[in-house]
C-alpha cells in the first residue's frame, strides 16, 4: 500500500469517527428532549404567607404563573430560585429546567402610631438621627420611636449636625448674641460620647459660618460663611441702599491642619445696573454667569442668604442654594483660589428663578432649600433634588431635575434642567 493508499484510508477512517459521534450526540439530545417533557418545581417558604401552587410536576415550556401573598404583619419581599431576583408578588413565567422556589415574606417594620405606611417593603429599616433645632440634644431613634441614643450639649444646635459612619458627630454650634437666621459661628466634631474632639470657630465682626457644611471625598470640610462689608465697601460694590451687607464665601476647610485650602467669594462675580462708576456695572440680562448685587434688599444687610450646598463629585461643581434669590448656584471648583476669584470663577450654571438675573423665562423657585443628588436610586442617580417653601402660595413644592452631563460656561447655551419628578401636596388648615 503506497502512502496515497494509506492517506486516504485514513480520511475515510476519520469521517467515519466524525460521523458516528454525531450521531451519538444527536442520539443523546434526542432522547434528552424525550426524557425532559416535564419538569420538577418545588416551593418553599421564608416567613410567614402563602404561594398559589403546590409542588410538583409541570409541562416543560408551558406558562406557570404564581401568586404570593403575605399574612396579616408580613409583606411579600421577593422569589428566589430563578436567575435573577423577581419581586413581582404576581409573576408568570415559562419553565425549561427544574426549579427550586422560595417565597420571601418579611415582617412589617414597627413604626410608632404618628407614622403612615405606604410601601413596608421600601421602607428603610435604619435608624434616624434627629436633632432639636437650635436646641441642645440630638436622638438615634428607631422607626418605632425608642430612643436608641441621646447627646446633650452644653451649647445650642445650629442648623447642620450629622452623625458620621464611625459614630462621631460634626455640626455647628452657635455663639451667643447672633441673630441672623441659620447661623454657626463654630464648627465642632464630637466623640460617639459627646467630648468635643474639635472645633473650628468662624465668628468675628466680618466672618460668620451658617447653615450647612459638606465633607468633600478628600476629607475637607466646605463652609459656608457671611462676608460683611460695611456702608463704604457696599456702595464701592455698586450696591443700592445702606451698608453694611453680608455677601456669601465658602472656605475648604483641611481638618488636619484647619488651613482654608480653597475660597470661592460671590463679591468677586457681582454685576449691578446702578453705579456705572461701579468696576462691575454691566447689562444683567447679558450676564446670567454674574450674580446681581441689587436683586434682593433686605433691611438687616442679609441680601443672599444661602442655606444649603452640594458636592457633585462627577461634575466637580458646588450647588448652592440661595434663599432669597430663590435660584441654586452652580459654581465651579477645579481652579484654584486664585484663578477662581476671575471668570473661570463665575457661575457655569443657575436655575430656579429666572427674574433673578432679568429673564422672562419660567421662574419655579420660590425660597428654596436643601440642594442633593439621588444616590441611592441606581434608576435616577445623579438626579438633582430640591425642596421649595413656596412662599408665594403657600404651598411646599419637592422637584427633581434631570441635569445637564455637563456645563457649559458660555450662559448662552444654558436651557432650564428637565423637570423628572415632582410633589407637592397642599393642606387645607
Amino acid at each position: 500500500m503506497n502512502y496515497f493508499e494509506k492517506k486516504s484510508n485514513f480520511s475515510l477512517f476519520g469521517l467515519a469517527v466524525i460521523g458516528l459521534i454525531f450521531l451519538m450526540r444527536c442520539s443523546s439530545e434526542t432522547a434528552q428532549n424525550e426524557i425532559l417533557s416535564s419538569v420538577t418545581i418545588s416551593f418553599s417558604i421564608s416567613g410567614k404567607g402563602l404561594v398559589s401552587q403546590e409542588s410538583g410536576i409541570y409541562e416543560l415550556n408551558s406558562s406557570i404563573t404564581i401568586i404570593a401573598t403575605p399574612e396579616q404583619g408580613y409583606y411579600f419581599d421577593r422569589w428566589e430560585g430563578f436567575e435573577q431576583i423577581v419581586e413581582a408578588q404576581e409573576y408568570s413565567f415559562i419553565p425549561s429546567r427544574h426549579l427550586s422556589l422560595k417565597a420571601i415574606f418579611l415582617p412589617i417594620p414597627e413604626v410608632s402610631v404618628e407614622v403612615e405606611t405606604y410601601t413596608p417593603k421600601k421602607m428603610d429599616a435604619n435608624p434616624v438621627f434627629m436633632i432639636r433645632n437650635g436646641g441642645r440634644q440630638a436622638f438615634l431613634s428607631d422607626k418605632t420611636g425608642v430612643k436608641l441614643q441621646t447627646w446633650n450639649f452644653n451649647s445650642n444646635l445650629g442648623n447642620d449636625v450629622e452623625l458620621l459612619p464611625d459614630g462621631n458627630l460634626l455640626g455647628f454650634f452657635k455663639p451667643e448674641e447672633v441673630s441672623f437666621g441659620g447661623y454657626g459661628g463654630i464648627l465642632r466634631k464630637l466623640s460617639p460620647t459627646g467630648e468635643t474632639i474639635w472645633e473650628y470657630i468662624v465668628n468675628s465682626e466680618n466672618e460668620l459660618l451658617h447653615h450647612d457644611f459638606e465633607i468633600l471625598p478628600n476629607g475637607n470640610i466646605l463652609l459656608m460663611i457671611w462676608e460683611r462689608y460695611d456702608a463704604m465697601q457696599s456702595k464701592s460694590l455698586g450696591y443700592d441702599g445702606k451698608g453694611p451687607i453680608y455677601l456669601e464665601k465658602i472656605s475648604e476647610l483641611n481638618p488636619n491642619t484647619f488651613e482654608i485650602e480653597w475660597e470661592w467669594r460671590s463679591a468677586d462675580h457681582l454685576i449691578q445696573d446702578f453705579d456705572f462708576s461701579a468696576s462691575n456695572y454691566g447689562i444683567i440680562a447679558d450676564h446670567p454667569e454674574k450674580i446681581d448685587l441689587n436683586y434682593h434688599q433686605e433691611e438687616n444687610g442679609d441680601l443672599m442668604h444661602a442655606n444649603g450646598l452640594y458636592f457633585d463629585t462627577a461634575r466637580e461643581v458646588i450647588y448652592l442654594s440661595i434663599n432669597f434669590y430663590s435660584e441654586v448656584w452652580v459654581i465651579p471648583h477645579q481652579y484654584d483660589t486664585e484663578t477662581t476669584r476671575g471668570p473661570a470663577g463665575d457661575l457655569v450654571f443657575r436655575f430656579g428663578n429666572p427674574t433673578a438675573y432679568k429673564s422672562e423665562d419660567e421662574r419655579l423657585f420660590y425660597n428654596n432649600h436643601h440642594p442633593t443628588l439621588v444616590e441611592h436610586d441606581l434608576a435616577t442617580q445623579g438626579n438633582f433634588l430640591i425642596y421649595v417653601n413656596g412662599s408665594n402660595n403657600s404651598k411646599s413644592i419637592v422637584y427633581e431635575f434631570i441635569l445637564p452631563p455637563t456645563f457649559d460656561f458660555n450662559p448662552s447655551n444654558w436651557t432650564t434642567p428637565e423637570v423628572s419628578w415632582s410633589y407637592s401636596e397642599k393642606l387645607d388648615l
